[in-house]
């Protein structure tokens, strides 16, 4: 596994943010960053956020003003303020100077209570690994799940190794997390979507049809264009074009969209948005770039409009479904930055995991 969940340790397999190899012939810094939104020497693609053309009214929070009643909304499976300390939750990380409930009217999103992750340098010193997390296992499994939930990076905070992520598979599917290996399509699929040093975020896949590293044209073919010699599957990047900077010491609205494929077809989805603005979404026929090794570019020195993104086929069997969320700071001794702090700081509040779209909290 690439993290630690809840205490436990688990087999990890290194390096998976270093899955970008720079195609041959390119100037590329760093493999790690090809496709990830820290590689910005071409520019940005000329989309942008735009609010999203559902009226407000039409999303489940704005039914319950301050989301006041939303967990015993049919469409809800999953509320955490917090206010109950990890109730509900199904699974957390025991060590209280890494993940606690704090009590801070001042600060907390909503009510009094937030949930604070926190992992130092000097606890990576003595271990290299390190995940402060809290997961919830779904009431049932789904096959489209909206995910909301408020997070806030405290000053000057690193951003993590891999952030928060969302897993489907079939009741005893557990295999989310590990790296370098391709999930079988009948068992499960999950992704991250992940905060980078420059401020944008991006999704980071693992299904059974996703691109290897290897070859210029995501195979693993030995003497492929831009062979690098290795065969290696680690997640395929997805960063969306005209993103913002995110703010520091700000709560943002953060909500995934996640759509299963029917078998057989590409029509599964992703989407974000960020305070109710649409950043990015992946479906059939939306957004246009390129492919090249484990990355689909819609911007920066790689991209070309040569395709529309085709959908994802993430699943081969109906019986692979949404089943798990988890919250996350996952650091990794060997990446954290230089000039990092001592602590890196990540807040959240108001979780919500539902079957239709949520929206942000409202008044």
């Amino acid at each position: 596994m690439s993290r630690i969940y809840a205490g436990l340790t688990l087999a990890l397999a290194i390096g998976c943010s270093n899955s970008n190899a720079a195609p041959a012939g390119t100037s590329s810094q760093d493999a790690a960053d090809a496709g990830l939104p820290g590689d910005r020497d071409g520019g940005v693609a000329p989309e942008g956020g735009r609010p999203d053309s559902v009226a407000n009214g039409a999303w489940i929070a704005a039914g319950y003003p301050g989301d006041q009643g939303i967990a015993d909304d049919p469409r809800v499976l999953f509320h955490s303020d917090f206010e109950s300390g990890f109730a509900g939750w199904t699974r957390f990380t025991k060590n209280t100077e890494q993940l606690a409930v704090l009590t801070d009217a001042t600060l907390a999103n909503s009510g009094v209570n937030y949930l604070r992750a926190q992992v130092t340098r000097t606890q990576l010193a003595s271990d290299q690994y390190i995940s402060a997390n809290t997961q919830v296992d779904l009431p049932r499994r789904i096959p489209e799940l909206y995910w909301r939930f408020y997070a806030r990076f405290v000053g000057q905070t690193a951003t993590p190794h891999h952030w928060v992520r969302v897993a489907a598979g079939t009741p005893d599917f557990d295999a989310d997390g590990l790296a370098n290996t391709v999930p079988v399509g009948s068992k499960g699929f999950w992704f991250d979507l992940d905060a980078h040093s420059d401020g944008f975020f991006s999704y980071y896949v693992y299904w059974y049809k996703m691109r290897s590293g290897r070859c210029n044209d995501g195979s693993a073919t030995p003497g492929c264009a831009g062979d690098q010699g290795t065969t290696y599957y680690y997640g395929n990047n997805f960063s969306p074009a005209g993103q913002s900077v995110f703010p520091r010491d700000t709560w943002q609205c953060m909500e995934i969209h996640a759509k299963a494929n029917t078998v057989g077809a590409l029509d599964g989805e992703l989407a974000l948005w960020i305070d109710d603005v649409l950043v990015g979404e992946y479906r059939p026929g939306s957004p246009r770039g390129r492919w090249l090794r484990d990355n689909f570019f819609t911007w920066g020195q790689y991209y070309q409009d040569a395709q529309a993104f085709e959908g994802f086929d993430f699943r081969s069997s109906t019986d692979v479904l949404f089943k798990r969320v988890t919250l996350d700071a996952y650091y990794e001794r060997g990446t954290l930055p230089a000039d990092a702090p001592e602590a890196q700081v990540i807040l959240y509040d108001d979780v919500v995991v539902a079957t239709e779209r949520i929206g942000c909290r409202t008044k």
